[in-house]
């Protein structure tokens, strides 16, 4: 027996179908981060002196951030498919072993090391000595690594010869093997349980000759109190270590009678690291768009990030630099005195 249906009956399964495809479409979650245009941000307003004199500039270093939606639906997930502006990363490429809660405080984490990497760098730019290096922090732990060492240790010596800085463990860990056991002198990140540990040394997947400790190394520096100036820096909620450059040339420009930005508005983003280089981010071309309708006249970002950035940023002046010196050359170039920074004298 043949039962027809009507073209009404038919209309109105065809409703409820795409009123459901609707809902789940608005109520799923999908498991992505979703990175859109977020804000330029002022510095100058953000750094306190509490010692030593300050200079209001007339232009501004901003540091550039992205929005990150961290919980998507599947409208959102449709738009990051198909919006160039929008760029979609699974979560456990973000999340790694963390959980969201941890992923949010190793960001805060990377923040709070680049605000001390900035302004020791600035601060030695202008001749003085602000930070000690004392060990190496570890931001990541994995491979031969992992169950041994954590986020909470810092390493100061290798087979009992100190390491200070990150660079130090690096070359280090170059002068031994694959399988090679090696002895590490560890202690918590405030100094205390001061231990040896033991780690059998793996390989790089890369480079399978070249011995792999497993973990992501950052240098843990301590204040130098008896100084002419203190700086603080306040980012308030913000993460990451991506506004390491813009930091640091807002430091300067503070800290120092002039113009360093030749009056101009001036968006960066680059991590820094001890040495004065800049460093790869992620996101420079939702940073780039967030920098083009801010109306900034220039954008400063990592060398490698040069030619993505040019492809967003329209109208807008586009520059790569290596290293803080690359940085304030460009600067000099535009008006600034990036190539005469110096404290005032009394």
């Amino acid at each position: 027996m043949n039962i027809k249906i009507s073209k009404k009956w038919k209309a109105g399964i065809l409703f409820f179908l795409l009123i459901g495809f609707l809902i789940s479409m608005t109520f799923i979650r999908l498991p992505y981060f979703a990175f859109k245009p977020g804000t330029v941000n002022e510095l100058s307003r953000r750094i306190v002196v509490s010692e030593g004199k300050s200079f209001k500039p007339s232009g501004e270093i901003h540091f550039t951030t992205i929005s990150q939606d961290s919980s998507i639906n599947g409208w959102e997930f449709l738009e990051g498919t198909f919006k160039e502006s929008v760029h979609l990363i699974d979560e456990d490429s973000i999340l790694g072993t963390r959980n969201r809660d941890e992923n949010t405080t190793f960001n805060f984490d990377l923040m709070r090391v680049s605000k001390l990497t900035a302004v020791s760098v600035a601060l030695s730019h202008l001749g003085l000595e602000p930070y000690k290096a004392t060990g190496v922090g570890i931001a990541s732990v994995g491979g031969p690594s992992e169950g041994i060492l954590t986020t909470s240790d810092v390493i100061v010596a290798v087979n009992e010869k100190e390491v200070f800085t990150d660079q130090d463990l690096i070359i280090e860990i170059r002068e031994y093997e694959p399988s090679e056991i090696i002895h590490l002198n560890v202690e918590k990140i405030d100094g205390s349980d001061l231990r040896e540990i033991s780690i059998e040394l793996g390989s790089r997947a890369d480079e399978p000759s070249v011995a792999f400790l497993g973990i992501a190394p950052q240098t843990r520096i301590e204040d130098n109190d008896d100084l002419p100036v203190q700086v603080l820096v306040n980012t308030g909620r913000i993460g990451g270590n991506s506004a390491g450059l813009a930091l640091t040339l807002s430091v300067l420009d503070i800290l120092t009678p002039g113009e360093l930005t030749g009056g101009l508005q001036i968006a960066t983003t680059g991590t820094i690291d001890l040495d004065g280089n800049v460093g790869a981010i992620g996101g420079v071309e939702q940073k780039t768009i967030t920098a083009r309708k801010a109306g900034m006249d220039l954008f400063l970002v990592p060398d490698n990030s040069l030619e993505k950035a040019k492809k967003h940023a329209g109208e807008m002046k586009v520059e790569g630099v290596a290293n803080l010196d690359d940085a304030l050359m460009v600067l000099t170039d535009l008006g600034g005195n990036g190539d005469s920074l110096e404290l005032p004298k009394n």
